[in-house]
């Protein structure tokens, strides 16, 4: 990727971007910086160097200007990260880049990467081989690194009347096993199922692989690309369902976020603190995220995000690795806490 003018400054980020950005950004101002032992990453993830505990002590931040892309999911992140870069790093210019045939999400980011539409790439979800293997075809490797938790909430209708659901429940309800709420100790009310497609969405390919162990989507639920027009339509259906990342649903005024059990005998976890917030004081008070359950590992649906990145020493490398290094500074991870996520160190 060439290097531009260091004066240039990174491109406005699509209307309907920025405005997400800017919710998402305004609601989180957590500034605890809890620790998570580096021994914890999952096996086989890769790290470019050592942690640094701060974002002065980086051996090398590239100067230039640099496209990057992915995981909607990682929005709230890639603001924070970009205003910390113009006061920290002014040189290191990025520009996220919307793909032109779909809305943002980390298959469509990794695909941009092995295209060379973009540097690197944010995903909410890991590299799957097929995709290793498209790098090496193409002449290089890919890593990534971790650098943040998050947790997937379950979100229905603010009046829907009931406790929480069982793992097994929420699978059978995309299964299409479940159909009506009263199946489940609610009213009885037909189930609205939503669910992007899991070869797109990260969020999804995460829900299909831990929840539904990879069983295809029931006929029943609607299929959707985008997040904040479902989450709309679930405020406005009584019976509806849909699942997304934490730090976008709990917030929420108009829709509710549901605790999960991993099995019948086992207690709910909420993934926003208890006792939650009344409606009726939102959005004077919101409810915040459940951050001991998301360390801890009690809340059944969590996961990690990525940096995905070329190895190496090119330039597109070189960049993927120092944001992802950026990331794990003690700046950037005060920043994951900030935007609502919980830091991976």
């Amino acid at each position: 990727m060439n290097e531009r003018n260091k004066g240039l400054f990174p491109l406005v980020l699509g209307a309907g971007v920025l405005s997400v950005c800017g919710l998402f950004f305004g609601l989180f101002l957590w500034l605890s910086q809890p620790s998570i032992p580096s021994g914890s990453r999952i096996a086989g993830e890769a790290r470019s160097g050592p942690m640094s505990d701060s974002l002065s002590t980086l051996d090398a931040i590239p100067s230039g200007y640099y496209d990057y892309g992915g995981s909607a999911t990682m929005v709230p992140i890639r603001q924070a990260v970009e205003t910390l870069l113009s006061a920290e790093a002014s040189d290191f210019l990025l520009n996220y880049v919307n793909p032109i045939d779909s809305a943002p999400n980390s298959t469509r980011g990794i695909d941009m990467l092995l295209s060379g539409e973009i540097a690197f790439a944010d995903a909410s979800r890991s590299i799957r081989p097929e995709e290793y293997e498209i790098a090496e075809q193409l002449g290089f490797e890919l890593q990534q690194t971790p650098v943040a938790i998050d947790g997937v909430a379950v979100t229905v209708h603010p009046d829907l009347d009931i406790e929480g659901l069982t793992v097994q429940q929420l699978k059978d309800i995309y299964l299409g096993n479940i159909v009506n709420w009263r199946e489940v100790g609610g009213p009885d009310l037909a189930i609205q199922a939503f669910s992007m497609l899991p070869s797109t969405s990260g969020t999804a390919n995460f829900f299909s692989r831990r929840i539904l162990k990879r069983e295809p989507l029931s006929d029943r639920v609607t299929i959707v690309t985008e997040t904040t027009p479902v989450l709309r339509q679930v405020a406005a259906t009584p019976g509806s369902i849909y699942y997304v990342s934490a730090p976008l649903a709990v917030p929420q005024c108009s829709v509710k976020t549901l605790p999960i059990a991993t099995a019948a005998d086992r207690p709910y976890v909420a993934p926003y603190l208890t006792p939650p917030v009344d409606p009726a004081a939102c959005p004077r008070q919101r409810n915040e995220i459940n951050r001991d359950a998301f360390r801890n590992g009690t809340y059944p649906l969590l996961r990690r995000l990525f940096v995905i990145s070329k190895k190496g020493d090119s330039s597109d490398a070189i960049a993927g690795q120092a944001y992802g290094e950026i990331l794990l500074s003690a700046e950037g991870q005060m920043l994951v806490e900030q935007s609502g996520f919980v830091s991976i160190r």
